[in-house]
């Protein structure tokens, strides 16, 4: 991996291993199958640990969850119930979604022959430019809310019992998320790549279709061979698009849902402190976990775009004009055409729903109507009524 990947790609990867994320060996590493063992291992280790955690905090009689009154002690229930599912899916799917995993890496390292390899640590660092901004800018930002909050709100007991057990559950949703974007960055410039190709051969076609352009002895089959390259090259990054989709099926649900869930009681609980009067203000730290879904999308919708941009290019192809009739190279844009059709990349959570745009605003509309049913039962919830 250092020397396939570069420095940037093998320290984060590095990362994700200690986590328990990846759980295959990096190239370089001694004793494959003894990694693969033991990155097993050690990620069930995590989980029962964590696992242990959240139950610990559910039914202990210590102030993890908040005791104020029964509105507050569910909202905080379900962020742990939820963070729980977000673990067991996290671990269960490393260890047992490994062949994917390493299908996807393969594709990826097979196909980035023909790109231009990382020859330096800036270059790496201007290729994966969007996963680092987004690893390190919300890691701030969460950080930085953080320090900003404790120094405003007074610490209270179980403001510190709460914080100081699900911040890191949070911390690990967060970096799965910023995983899944590292593998559609992969992907998003395989498909870039091959964009690229199609538009330079579309216009070297066109040039030598032209009045004033040259074609040679054997055109058409030369352009005939390049698009069926082209068609391989797409066939391997749409198994790549099959194996991230194997690999992290039911944590991408788990995840997106943890982080829902999350904004979603947060921002009743917001309404609820505002509307009793309560002085608490850690409601302030879900803008950290607004930033988590729309960086998601923007990848995921970021890699499904290219795909209408193939189709584009790939019509642009010129396959006769005048003197330079091909059709033989028609049939084979046609067949390239309904390869796309059939083989879409279209990022979703197990079928449910494609993750584009449109899914930011199917949460916000989640969130306001419950947000309604919130406001006209308050009087309620209020700690007088309990």
């Amino acid at each position: 991996m250092s020397h396939q990947g570069g420095q940037v790609l093998h320290f984060h990867l590095r990362l994700y291993q200690c986590l328990g994320f990846h759980g295959l060996p990096l190239p370089g590493d001694g004793d494959p199958s003894g990694w693969r063992r033991r990155l097993r291992a050690w990620g069930l280790l995590l989980l029962l640990a964590l696992s242990g955690l959240i139950l610990v905090c559910l039914f202990s009689d210590e102030e993890f969850l908040y005791q104020g009154d029964m509105f507050g002690c569910v909202n905080d229930a379900l962020k742990y119930v939820f963070a729980e599912m977000a673990v067991l899916a996290i671990y269960l799917e490393t260890v047992t979604s490994q062949r994917d995993l390493a299908n996807f890496w393969y594709l990826h390292f097979r196909l980035s022959s023909r790109m231009m390899e990382a020859g330096s640590l800036r270059r790496e660092l201007r290729q994966y430019r969007r996963f680092i901004i987004t690893l390190y800018g919300l890691v701030m930002c969460e950080l930085l809310f953080h320090v900003v909050m404790w120094r405003v709100q007074p610490l209270s007991h179980h403001m510190l019992l709460f914080w100081s057990t699900y911040e890191p559950l949070v911390f690990l949703t967060y970096l799965r998320n910023i995983q899944f974007i590292l593998h559609m960055e992969l992907l998003r410039q395989q498909l870039a790549q091959l964009e690229q190709e199609l538009r330079l051969l579309a216009e070297y076609s066109r040039f030598a279709c032209s009045g004033t352009g040259r074609s040679f002895p054997g055109f058409e089959t030369f352009l005939r061979r390049r698009l069926l390259q082209k068609q391989r090259v797409y066939n391997g990054i749409w198994e790549m698009y099959r194996s991230f989709q194997g690999a992290f099926n039911y944590s991408i649900l788990t995840v997106l849902l943890s982080i829902n869930i999350r904004i979603a009681v947060d921002c009743y609980f917001m309404y609820y402190t505002i509307y009793n009067n309560v002085a608490n203000i850690d409601y302030y730290l879900i803008i950290p976990a607004v930033l988590e879904i729309p960086a998601f999308v923007y990848a995921s919708q970021s890699c499904m775009l290219y795909v209408p941009r193939i189709a584009y290019q790939l019509h642009n192809i010129v396959p006769s004009s005048g003197s330079c009739s091909c059709p033989d190279l028609s049939l084979q844009i046609q067949n390239f055409s309904l390869q796309l059709l059939h083989q879409p990349v279209s990022i979703n959570c197990l079928g449910l729903t494609v993750l584009d745009c449109s899914f930011l605003t199917r949460i916000a509309c989640s969130v306001g109507t419950y947000m309604i049913y919130t406001i006209q039962f308050m009087p309620k919830l209020s700690t007088t009524y309990f």
